[in-house]
Protein backbone atom coordinates (compact mmCIF):
# COMPACT_ATOMS: atom_id res chain seq x y z
CA UNK A 1 0.00 0.00 0.00
CA UNK A 2 1.36 3.29 -0.71
CA UNK A 3 2.73 5.55 1.53
CA UNK A 4 1.97 9.48 1.95
CA UNK A 5 4.25 11.89 3.89
CA UNK A 6 4.43 15.74 3.65
CA UNK A 7 8.01 16.96 4.58
CA UNK A 8 9.67 19.91 5.16
CA UNK A 9 12.49 21.45 2.64
CA UNK A 10 14.00 24.96 2.55
CA UNK A 11 12.44 27.90 0.98
CA UNK A 12 13.87 28.59 -1.88
CA UNK A 13 13.45 31.86 -4.76
CA UNK A 14 15.13 30.67 -7.62
CA UNK A 15 12.65 27.80 -8.90
CA UNK A 16 14.83 25.38 -6.99
CA UNK A 17 17.40 25.47 -9.88
CA UNK A 18 19.93 26.74 -7.92
CA UNK A 19 20.64 28.69 -4.24
CA UNK A 20 18.98 31.95 -3.75
CA UNK A 21 20.75 32.78 -0.45
CA UNK A 22 17.69 32.69 1.77
CA UNK A 23 18.43 32.91 4.99
CA UNK A 24 18.06 29.15 7.28
CA UNK A 25 17.54 29.07 11.47
CA UNK A 26 17.54 25.68 11.77
CA UNK A 27 19.53 22.69 11.02
CA UNK A 28 22.31 22.08 8.01
CA UNK A 29 20.93 24.85 5.57
CA UNK A 30 21.86 27.00 8.26
CA UNK A 31 24.98 25.58 9.33
CA UNK A 32 26.47 25.90 5.79
CA UNK A 33 23.90 28.72 3.99
CA UNK A 34 22.45 26.20 1.41
CA UNK A 35 20.50 22.90 1.12
CA UNK A 36 20.93 20.71 -1.70
CA UNK A 37 17.03 20.32 -2.38
CA UNK A 38 17.50 24.40 -3.33
CA UNK A 39 18.25 22.08 -7.12
CA UNK A 40 15.24 19.98 -6.58
CA UNK A 41 13.85 21.30 -10.15
CA UNK A 42 17.36 21.46 -12.09
CA UNK A 43 17.03 20.39 -15.39
CA UNK A 44 20.48 18.56 -14.49
CA UNK A 45 18.54 15.77 -12.39
CA UNK A 46 16.67 14.60 -15.08
CA UNK A 47 18.26 11.31 -16.13
CA UNK A 48 17.52 8.47 -18.04
CA UNK A 49 18.24 5.74 -17.41
CA UNK A 50 17.11 2.06 -19.31
CA UNK A 51 15.50 3.67 -21.80
CA UNK A 52 12.79 5.24 -18.63
CA UNK A 53 13.34 8.92 -17.38
CA UNK A 54 13.41 9.68 -13.88
CA UNK A 55 13.69 12.72 -11.80
CA UNK A 56 16.40 12.95 -9.19
CA UNK A 57 15.79 14.99 -5.69
CA UNK A 58 16.40 15.51 -2.38
CA UNK A 59 15.13 16.07 1.28
CA UNK A 60 16.44 15.56 4.78
CA UNK A 61 16.45 12.11 5.86
CA UNK A 62 13.28 10.53 7.49
CA UNK A 63 15.11 9.17 10.82
CA UNK A 64 14.31 5.25 10.88
CA UNK A 65 11.59 5.20 8.87
CA UNK A 66 11.81 2.06 6.57
CA UNK A 67 11.31 3.53 3.37
CA UNK A 68 13.28 1.13 1.55
CA UNK A 69 10.78 -1.32 1.92
CA UNK A 70 8.69 0.67 -0.39
CA UNK A 71 10.20 0.87 -3.79
CA UNK A 72 8.07 2.64 -5.98
CA UNK A 73 5.59 3.16 -3.84
CA UNK A 74 5.99 6.83 -1.88
CA UNK A 75 4.13 9.95 -2.24
CA UNK A 76 6.56 12.89 -0.93
CA UNK A 77 4.83 16.04 -0.83
CA UNK A 78 7.29 18.53 -0.24
CA UNK A 79 6.71 21.67 2.00
CA UNK A 80 8.15 25.10 2.35
CA UNK A 81 7.82 27.74 5.29
CA UNK A 82 8.23 31.46 4.56
CA UNK A 83 6.40 34.57 5.57
CA UNK A 84 4.23 32.57 8.02
CA UNK A 85 2.96 30.72 5.25
CA UNK A 86 3.70 27.05 4.53
CA UNK A 87 3.59 26.29 0.49
CA UNK A 88 3.39 22.82 -1.30
CA UNK A 89 6.24 23.41 -3.70
CA UNK A 90 6.35 19.86 -5.18
CA UNK A 91 5.14 16.69 -5.64
CA UNK A 92 7.05 13.15 -6.06
CA UNK A 93 4.42 10.37 -6.63
CA UNK A 94 5.75 6.72 -7.44
CA UNK A 95 9.00 7.63 -5.65
CA UNK A 96 11.62 5.19 -4.37
CA UNK A 97 13.45 6.41 -1.34
CA UNK A 98 17.88 6.15 -1.89
CA UNK A 99 18.44 7.51 1.39
CA UNK A 100 20.20 4.33 2.60
CA UNK A 101 21.13 3.19 -0.80
CA UNK A 102 25.02 5.00 -0.44
CA UNK A 103 26.36 2.91 -3.18
CA UNK A 104 23.32 3.88 -5.68
CA UNK A 105 23.64 7.82 -4.61
CA UNK A 106 27.29 7.72 -5.27
CA UNK A 107 26.68 5.92 -8.62
CA UNK A 108 24.69 8.59 -9.75
CA UNK A 109 27.18 11.50 -8.68
CA UNK A 110 29.73 9.79 -10.56
CA UNK A 111 28.15 8.56 -13.64
CA UNK A 112 25.80 12.25 -14.63
CA UNK A 113 28.11 14.46 -12.79
CA UNK A 114 25.18 15.37 -10.27
CA UNK A 115 27.24 18.32 -8.20
CA UNK A 116 29.32 19.99 -11.22
CA UNK A 117 31.81 23.08 -10.49
CA UNK A 118 29.00 24.88 -11.79
CA UNK A 119 26.42 23.79 -8.76
CA UNK A 120 29.72 24.84 -6.98
CA UNK A 121 29.93 28.07 -8.29
CA UNK A 122 26.44 28.84 -7.77
CA UNK A 123 26.52 27.76 -4.60
CA UNK A 124 30.19 29.74 -3.48
CA UNK A 125 28.38 32.99 -5.03
CA UNK A 126 25.62 32.91 -2.39
CA UNK A 127 27.26 35.24 0.55
CA UNK A 128 25.98 33.47 3.37
CA UNK A 129 27.69 30.33 2.23
CA UNK A 130 31.00 32.32 2.10
CA UNK A 131 30.01 33.57 5.79
CA UNK A 132 29.33 30.09 7.38
CA UNK A 133 32.43 28.57 5.47
CA UNK A 134 34.47 31.67 7.02
CA UNK A 135 35.15 32.80 3.15
CA UNK A 136 37.68 29.49 2.26
CA UNK A 137 37.29 28.58 -0.70
CA UNK A 138 39.67 26.02 -0.86
CA UNK A 139 37.93 24.39 2.48
CA UNK A 140 34.44 24.61 0.89
CA UNK A 141 35.48 22.96 -2.42
CA UNK A 142 36.81 19.91 -0.43
CA UNK A 143 33.68 20.27 1.53
CA UNK A 144 31.52 20.34 -1.49
CA UNK A 145 33.40 17.05 -2.91
CA UNK A 146 32.78 14.96 0.38
CA UNK A 147 28.76 16.44 0.31
CA UNK A 148 27.77 16.38 -2.88
CA UNK A 149 27.81 12.00 -2.96
CA UNK A 150 24.26 12.80 -0.90
CA UNK A 151 22.51 15.00 -3.46
CA UNK A 152 20.21 12.17 -4.99
CA UNK A 153 18.48 10.62 -2.27
CA UNK A 154 14.98 10.14 -4.35
CA UNK A 155 13.77 9.05 -7.42
CA UNK A 156 10.64 9.00 -8.98
CA UNK A 157 9.02 8.58 -12.73
CA UNK A 158 9.27 11.81 -14.53
CA UNK A 159 5.90 11.74 -15.44
CA UNK A 160 4.81 11.22 -11.73
CA UNK A 161 7.21 14.60 -10.30
CA UNK A 162 5.85 17.88 -10.32
CA UNK A 163 7.07 21.51 -9.51
CA UNK A 164 4.79 24.08 -8.87
CA UNK A 165 5.28 27.11 -10.97
CA UNK A 166 3.25 29.05 -8.23
CA UNK A 167 3.47 27.36 -4.78
CA UNK A 168 0.13 26.37 -2.90
CA UNK A 169 -0.62 27.74 0.17
CA UNK A 170 -1.81 24.80 2.45
CA UNK A 171 -4.59 25.33 5.36
CA UNK A 172 -2.85 23.24 7.82
CA UNK A 173 -6.44 23.01 9.93
CA UNK A 174 -7.77 21.28 7.14
CA UNK A 175 -5.02 18.57 6.93
CA UNK A 176 -4.15 17.71 10.23
CA UNK A 177 -6.61 19.51 12.55
CA UNK A 178 -3.28 21.53 13.71
CA UNK A 179 -2.52 25.31 13.85
CA UNK A 180 0.66 23.98 11.69
CA UNK A 181 2.22 21.49 9.48
CA UNK A 182 5.84 19.61 10.38
CA UNK A 183 8.44 22.35 10.08
CA UNK A 184 11.89 20.80 11.00
CA UNK A 185 13.89 19.60 7.99
CA UNK A 186 14.53 16.29 9.87
CA UNK A 187 10.94 15.75 10.78
CA UNK A 188 7.98 14.07 8.06
CA UNK A 189 3.87 13.63 8.57
CA UNK A 190 2.39 11.29 7.27
CA UNK A 191 -0.86 11.69 5.72
CA UNK A 192 -3.75 9.80 4.08
CA UNK A 193 -4.63 8.57 0.72
CA UNK A 194 -7.84 10.68 1.15
CA UNK A 195 -5.71 13.92 2.08
CA UNK A 196 -3.00 13.24 -0.31
CA UNK A 197 -5.91 13.22 -2.94
CA UNK A 198 -7.65 16.59 -1.59
CA UNK A 199 -4.42 18.34 -2.31
CA UNK A 200 -3.41 17.35 -5.78
CA UNK A 201 -7.31 18.46 -6.29
CA UNK A 202 -6.42 21.65 -5.55
CA UNK A 203 -3.29 22.01 -7.68
CA UNK A 204 -4.27 24.15 -11.27
CA UNK A 205 -1.10 24.16 -13.83
CA UNK A 206 -2.37 23.39 -17.22
CA UNK A 207 0.96 22.94 -18.61
CA UNK A 208 1.21 19.81 -16.39
CA UNK A 209 -2.30 18.82 -16.52
CA UNK A 210 -0.81 15.12 -17.60
CA UNK A 211 1.53 14.57 -14.50
CA UNK A 212 -1.35 16.09 -12.11
CA UNK A 213 -3.48 13.43 -13.77
CA UNK A 214 -1.27 10.96 -13.06
CA UNK A 215 -0.83 11.73 -10.15
CA UNK A 216 -4.16 11.43 -8.71
CA UNK A 217 -4.45 8.28 -10.52
CA UNK A 218 -1.95 6.77 -8.96
CA UNK A 219 -3.01 8.31 -5.89
CA UNK A 220 -6.78 6.50 -5.82
CA UNK A 221 -7.95 3.91 -4.30
CA UNK A 222 -7.65 1.80 -7.58
CA UNK A 223 -4.15 1.07 -6.72
CA UNK A 224 -4.86 -0.57 -3.23
CA UNK A 225 -8.09 -2.64 -4.56
CA UNK A 226 -5.40 -3.98 -7.29
CA UNK A 227 -2.55 -4.66 -4.22
CA UNK A 228 -5.25 -6.34 -2.20
CA UNK A 229 -7.31 -8.39 -4.66
CA UNK A 230 -3.29 -9.97 -6.08
CA UNK A 231 -3.34 -11.10 -2.03
CA UNK A 232 -6.27 -12.34 -2.05
CA UNK A 233 -5.41 -14.30 -5.20
CA UNK A 234 -2.16 -15.45 -3.72
CA UNK A 235 -3.49 -16.59 -0.28
CA UNK A 236 -3.04 -20.71 -0.59
CA UNK A 237 -5.38 -20.85 2.78
CA UNK A 238 -8.91 -19.27 1.49
CA UNK A 239 -10.88 -21.63 -1.08
CA UNK A 240 -11.62 -20.42 -4.75
CA UNK A 241 -15.62 -19.61 -3.62
CA UNK A 242 -14.58 -17.51 -0.71
CA UNK A 243 -11.51 -16.00 -2.90
CA UNK A 244 -14.24 -15.60 -5.72
CA UNK A 245 -16.64 -13.56 -3.17
CA UNK A 246 -13.55 -11.57 -1.22
CA UNK A 247 -12.42 -9.81 -4.39
CA UNK A 248 -16.11 -8.82 -5.46
CA UNK A 249 -16.30 -7.19 -1.86
CA UNK A 250 -13.39 -5.50 -2.70
CA UNK A 251 -14.51 -3.82 -5.55
CA UNK A 252 -17.81 -3.20 -4.48
CA UNK A 253 -19.89 -5.60 -6.16
CA UNK A 254 -21.11 -9.11 -6.00
CA UNK A 255 -22.51 -10.71 -3.04
CA UNK A 256 -21.76 -7.74 -0.44
CA UNK A 257 -22.83 -5.35 -2.21
CA UNK A 258 -26.28 -6.68 -3.21
CA UNK A 259 -26.70 -7.57 0.61
CA UNK A 260 -26.31 -3.82 1.33
CA UNK A 261 -28.81 -2.67 -1.76
CA UNK A 262 -31.17 -5.09 0.05
CA UNK A 263 -30.54 -3.80 3.91
CA UNK A 264 -30.92 -0.12 2.31
CA UNK A 265 -33.87 -0.55 -0.36
CA UNK A 266 -31.89 -0.34 -3.35
CA UNK A 267 -30.69 3.45 -1.78
CA UNK A 268 -28.22 5.60 -0.52
CA UNK A 269 -28.12 5.07 3.18
CA UNK A 270 -28.75 8.98 4.45
CA UNK A 271 -30.17 10.54 0.88
CA UNK A 272 -32.75 7.73 -0.36
CA UNK A 273 -30.63 8.26 -3.41
CA UNK A 274 -31.37 5.44 -5.91
CA UNK A 275 -28.79 5.93 -8.67
CA UNK A 276 -26.68 2.93 -9.15
CA UNK A 277 -24.07 4.84 -11.00
CA UNK A 278 -23.11 6.75 -7.35
CA UNK A 279 -24.05 4.56 -4.95
CA UNK A 280 -20.89 3.26 -3.34
CA UNK A 281 -20.58 -0.09 -1.08
CA UNK A 282 -18.62 1.14 2.15
CA UNK A 283 -16.95 -0.61 4.49
CA UNK A 284 -17.22 0.87 7.85
CA UNK A 285 -14.25 -0.96 9.38
CA UNK A 286 -11.61 -0.82 6.75
CA UNK A 287 -10.46 -3.70 4.56
CA UNK A 288 -6.84 -4.15 5.89
CA UNK A 289 -8.07 -4.01 9.48
CA UNK A 290 -11.39 -6.81 8.64
CA UNK A 291 -10.88 -10.39 8.60
CA UNK A 292 -12.66 -12.03 5.26
CA UNK A 293 -15.78 -13.20 7.62
CA UNK A 294 -15.91 -9.13 8.51
CA UNK A 295 -14.92 -7.90 4.74
CA UNK A 296 -18.06 -10.29 3.66
CA UNK A 297 -20.45 -9.17 6.59
CA UNK A 298 -23.14 -6.80 5.55
CA UNK A 299 -23.46 -5.56 9.13
CA UNK A 300 -19.61 -4.00 8.13
CA UNK A 301 -20.95 -1.52 5.38
CA UNK A 302 -23.26 1.56 4.13
CA UNK A 303 -24.64 2.21 0.97
CA UNK A 304 -23.94 5.86 0.60
CA UNK A 305 -23.61 8.06 -3.02
CA UNK A 306 -19.45 8.78 -3.21
CA UNK A 307 -19.56 12.15 -1.86
CA UNK A 308 -20.22 11.06 1.65
CA UNK A 309 -18.50 7.82 0.92
CA UNK A 310 -15.41 9.74 0.75
CA UNK A 311 -16.00 11.63 4.10
CA UNK A 312 -16.92 9.07 5.94
CA UNK A 313 -13.45 6.97 4.33
CA UNK A 314 -11.45 9.96 5.57
CA UNK A 315 -13.10 9.96 9.12
CA UNK A 316 -14.80 13.32 8.53
CA UNK A 317 -18.58 12.04 8.94
CA UNK A 318 -19.28 9.23 11.04
CA UNK A 319 -23.06 8.03 13.18
CA UNK A 320 -23.60 7.34 16.27
CA UNK A 321 -25.62 4.34 17.66
CA UNK A 322 -28.73 6.16 16.57
CA UNK A 323 -27.97 6.66 13.09
CA UNK A 324 -27.20 10.42 13.82
CA UNK A 325 -24.52 11.66 11.94
CA UNK A 326 -21.41 12.95 13.20
CA UNK A 327 -19.39 15.94 11.48
CA UNK A 328 -15.77 17.00 11.89
CA UNK A 329 -15.45 20.48 13.13
CA UNK A 330 -12.73 20.77 10.13
CA UNK A 331 -15.79 20.88 7.69
CA UNK A 332 -16.91 24.88 8.08
CA UNK A 333 -20.35 25.76 7.75
CA UNK A 334 -20.25 26.73 3.92
CA UNK A 335 -19.37 23.42 3.13
CA UNK A 336 -21.72 21.41 4.88
CA UNK A 337 -24.23 23.68 3.29
CA UNK A 338 -23.01 22.73 -0.02
CA UNK A 339 -22.44 18.72 0.75
CA UNK A 340 -25.85 19.18 2.31
CA UNK A 341 -25.12 17.52 5.80
CA UNK A 342 -25.77 16.98 8.62
CA UNK A 343 -27.90 13.82 7.63
CA UNK A 344 -29.14 10.63 9.51
CA UNK A 345 -29.27 7.03 8.10
CA UNK A 346 -32.77 5.95 7.13
CA UNK A 347 -33.27 3.07 8.81
CA UNK A 348 -32.63 1.91 12.71
CA UNK A 349 -29.42 0.41 13.37
CA UNK A 350 -28.79 -3.31 14.53
CA UNK A 351 -25.67 -4.21 17.53
CA UNK A 352 -23.33 -5.35 15.26
CA UNK A 353 -23.90 -2.46 12.99
CA UNK A 354 -23.45 -0.17 15.71
CA UNK A 355 -20.31 -2.36 16.91
CA UNK A 356 -18.36 -1.33 13.32
CA UNK A 357 -19.68 2.02 13.59
CA UNK A 358 -17.56 2.27 17.15
CA UNK A 359 -14.79 1.01 15.78
CA UNK A 360 -14.78 3.73 12.71
CA UNK A 361 -15.68 6.55 15.55
CA UNK A 362 -12.31 5.45 17.78
CA UNK A 363 -9.98 4.98 14.81
CA UNK A 364 -10.85 8.34 13.58
CA UNK A 365 -11.43 10.17 16.97
CA UNK A 366 -9.38 13.00 16.97
CA UNK A 367 -10.50 13.90 13.47
CA UNK A 368 -14.34 13.59 14.42
CA UNK A 369 -13.56 15.96 17.66
CA UNK A 370 -11.84 18.52 16.07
Amino acid sequence: MPLYYIKPIVWNTNGYQRPSGVRFTSGWPMKHGFAFEEWNNSPDLIITENKEEFRFFHTGDFGIQPLDDYPEDIFVFMIASHDGRQDLVGVAGGATSLISNKIERQRLVNEHNLGSIEWQNDCWAIQNVQNCHENDQVQFHEFWNNSRRGIPNWKSPADLFLWLDNPLTLVPENITGKAKLVVMFGKFQEISRITALDILNQIHQPNDAYIIENLKARCSDELDIKTDIAQIQYDNTTNSTTKEALIQARIGQGRFRRDLMRIWNNSCAVTECTVLKVLKASHIKPWRDSTNNQRLDPNNGLLLIANLDALFDSGLISFDDSGEMIVSQLLSTKERKRLGIPQSLRLTLNSKQCHYLKHHRQTHEKLLNN
